[in-house]
């Protein structure tokens, strides 16, 4: 698993604040625009991105899984 560490600005998008996603994870990852990603948030920000079969489960929040 190859670990990717950048800084990205935050962007106002309409109402909302938003950040990208750097390419080469989306690359790595097959997301593309519409996609849903599981967000996981406490003092550290968590993007997962949810394969198609698995969108409807839950998440699973521990170390690791």
């Amino acid at each position: 698993m190859t670990i990717i560490a950048t800084t990205r600005k935050v962007i106002r998008q309409g109402n909302s604040l938003a950040i990208t996603l750097p390419v080469s994870f989306t690359r790595a990852h097959g997301i593309k625009a519409g996609d849903d990603l599981a967000i996981v948030a406490n003092h550290i920000l968590r993007v997962i991105p949810m394969p198609e079969d698995r969108e409807d489960e839950d998440i699973d929040t521990r170390r690791g899984k």
